[in-house]
């Protein structure tokens, strides 16, 4: 590695664990003085409401970072997803790559836990459909890898009876799974679980590092591995 930031990002359905392990991981290495946070505490995005803003904030992005979007677009269109919300996705994709290359780029010992990852959003751009074309998912990793920002892959599996009985004691940040019944939720739950596996698969393919994890598991057990995996990829 070109230097020690570690971008390590966090995919799998929801419900499956991803922000309490991620969460679990920061309060542990910071116990310890571990320079680690968490993405959502450090970025600094822009508000749709102030449209001045965002305008600056977008002249400032890195045109390497542009690429991004344009791969996501291209990967909605192969994917009949192209619309209003899914493009506010895009920007957010672009804003994250830019960010990791920014951050990438002051050369710092870092680990910067991310939830809402390049894969995540690639499976929340389709929501309840099926992957059909997974040519530009390709182009997007091998982009991401290209690129050489440290980026690493944590994917989070829980079973999907599971996900959904935890989504229905969850307070506070409402997903759109939340709203349906139950046979409507298992049933988007395995199709995003079935677009995961396939994008893995890609992931694994590109030979993108990743480290496979079960939340039935104990807790302390997969913070001890995720840590364990943090300090051998720095060593590397």
């Amino acid at each position: 590695m070109k230097n020690k930031i570690i971008f390590l990002e966090f995919n799998g359905i929801p419900g499956s664990g991803k922000t309490t392990l991620s969460n679990r991981v920061i309060a542990d290495m910071k116990s310890a003085d571990y320079p680690v946070e968490s993405y959502h505490q450090i970025i600094k995005k822009p508000s749709r409401k102030n449209l001045k803003h965002l305008l600056l904030f977008l002249f400032r992005i890195k045109p390497s970072s542009f690429k991004i979007g344009y791969l996501a677009v291209m990967y909605l269109i192969t994917n009949k997803k192209l619309n209003h919300e899914n493009w506010l996705r895009v920007i957010s994709l672009v804003v994250l790559f830019d960010f990791y290359q920014k951050k990438n780029r002051d050369n710092v010992q870092e680990v910067i836990l991310v939830d809402q990852g390049i894969a995540q959003q690639i499976i929340s751009m389709l929501y309840e459909s099926e992957l059909i074309a997974d040519k530009y998912v390709i182009k997007l990793i091998r982009y991401a890898k290209k690129r050489d920002l440290g980026i690493f892959i944590v994917n989070v599996d829980l079973d999907i009876k599971a996900s959904f009985e935890r989504l229905t004691k969850r307070k506070g940040n409402i997903s759109r799974i939340q709203k349906l019944n139950e046979a409507s939720a298992i049933h988007t739950l395995t199709i995003q679980q079935n677009n995961f596996n396939k994008i893995r698969k890609i992931i694994k393919e590109l030979e993108l590092e990743s480290l496979n994890v079960n939340t039935q598991v104990c807790i302390d057990e997969n913070v001890l591995l995720i840590e364990n995996y943090i300090m051998r990829i720095q060593n590397q």
